[in-house]
């Protein structure tokens, strides 16, 4: 459980880092909720798989090491997600040989059962509240003066309470309604919520933070949830007007000296500089495409690092059939690959193939020839190949690499080889289309641009285009 607390922290934490460096600043508003919920659900999952799954049993030579310690001298021994090693272990030397020794433990209470105990009592204390505060909205809106528009009802509360959504009611203060100061573009904001159903996400946090209440980056993850609501709501209000000042003004009036509502969608909530200037940046769809193909490579990074247990990799990762070590091959200073030889020194040609130690089952084969890896595919639980890696070679010297999903071409990579003077293109593709979506061309590295740089749609056609030299923008072709 300490390995599952330690390990859905610092998953969460990786996954938000990752939201904060690439998607924070973009106008992807829609995929930033889904990014954010499915991130939340992720990181509090992956980690957990394990305490499903049942326990591994392994059988172990005397002599054997785990974790650095003599498996004899193990009675339990668990798996430990990525860098954390925790488990139950009592060493023989340990073990009291004394006939009073169980009596005087059991006449204490184990430690577990207090941190259980105020583990519940927070969550108990968590839940009340959460309860009681949907009850109190239901409880102050039955008193309220009603007046509906279409589907949509907009309670007038006699509290200055800042304009507000739940489910389908709309809350704004009964005097600021009747002088006419809760202007059109503040009810579409309020509706705009309602429209995205945006109570149903934060319900649901609540309802996560009762349960995880000891995780700090659950509350990380509720702040921004909430922040691109309202963004959200911004941009669908200013989809329709033009007049972004008038709105912005609106805006503070509307909230100055008026208190926020918990669980609800406050039209204050995070009323900053930030907000005010996200209203009037204008939208790169080039630069949203590449940082959303950008997390592609790092979600399954995460997944493999959260959910690797490490104690005795031999047994419970499971090896190779054949070891192979990693041999670097230099062109030039600016160039080098890899290549793959045998204990002894040879390169190797053949398949490598690694198997679940726990079902048997190939999880993956790498095909090599003259220690140059061809291709390697992963496979799913039922056989199926779900991720295959293609290289081409000329004259000894990596080419090409093409990556497929669910075999479907996803990505290619031209390696920037000095007889392409250094140059390389990397390009991603609409799977379920086949249509190109993103060209770069580069010089070296593939974060120096050089030369077009490309989005395209479904249909293939041009988006987005610029064009580089040695990593500096020379022109906005499109």
């Amino acid at each position: 459980m300490i390995a599952y607390i330690l390990n859905s922290t610092l998953c969460l934490l990786a996954l938000f880092l990752i939201y904060r460096v690439l998607l924070v600043n973009e106008k992807c508003y829609r995929f930033n909720r889904f990014y954010l919920l499915a991130a939340l659900v992720l990181g509090l999952s992956l980690p957990s798989l394990d305490l499903f799954m049942g326990s591994d049993q392994f059988i172990f030579r005397p002599g054997d090491e785990v974790a650095g310690l003599e498996a004899e001298k193990l009675t339990a021994i668990k798996k430990a997600p990525s860098v954390f090693v925790t488990g139950n272990l009592f060493p023989e030397s340990e073990v009291s040989t004394s006939a009073t020794a169980p009596a005087e433990e059991s006449s204490e209470v184990p430690v577990q059962f207090w941190i259980f105990l105020g583990y519940s009592s927070v969550a108990f204390l968590l839940l009340l509240r959460f309860i009681y505060s949907i009850y109190s909205i239901y409880k102050r809106a039955k008193g309220m003066e009603s007046v509906e528009i279409g589907t949509t009802h907009i309670r007038l509360a006699e509290s200055y309470v800042a304009p507000h959504s739940f489910m389908d009611t709309i809350f704004v203060n009964k005097k600021d309604y009747k002088e006419g100061l809760i202007s059109d573009e503040i009810l579409k904001h309020e509706m705009a919520h309602i429209e995205g159903k945006h109570t149903l996400d934060i319900l649901f946090v609540e309802l996560l933070k009762v349960v995880f209440w000891f995780n700090p980056a659950v509350y990380l993850f509720d702040r921004a949830i909430k922040i691109n609501h309202e963004f959200l709501a911004d941009d669908r209000v200013l989809s329709e007007i033009n007049d972004v000042t008038a709105y912005q003004d609106q805006l503070i009036k509307a909230t100055q000296d008026h208190s926020k509502v918990n669980l609800a969608s406050n039209l204050n909530f995070f009323l900053t500089k930030k907000r005010l200037l996200m209203m009037t940046k204008s939208r790169s769809l080039l630069a949203s495409s590449i940082k959303i193909a950008a997390l592609t490579p790092l979600i399954p990074i995460l997944i493999l690092l959260f959910n690797t247990r490490v104690i005795d990799s031999n047994h419970i990762q499971g090896t190779y059939e054949t070891q192979l070590i990693p041999d670097t091959v230099a062109v030039d200073k600016n160039y080098s690959f890899v290549q793959f030889k045998t204990v002894g020194g040879d390169l190797f040609t053949g398949s490598n193939k690694l198997f679940d130690p726990k079902t048997g089952i190939l999880k993956k084969e790498a095909i090599y020839e003259d220690g140059m890896p061809i291709s390697i595919k992963t496979y799913n639980g039922i056989g199926q190949v779900s991720f295959r890696s293609v290289f081409e070679y000329e004259d000894g010297i990596p080419k090409r690499q093409r990556y497929y999903m669910l075999g479907q071409l996803f990505s290619e990579y031209i390696y920037p080889t000095p007889s392409r003077d250094y140059q390389g293109v990397q390009r991603y593709w609409h799977t379920e289309e086949g249509v190109l979506q993103y060209e770069a061309h580069f010089l070296v590295d593939p974060d120096n641009y050089h030369g077009l740089v490309t989005a395209f749609d479904t249909q293939g056609n041009i988006v987005q285009q610029e064009r580089y030299e040695d990593g500096v923008l020379i022109e906005k072709i499109k």
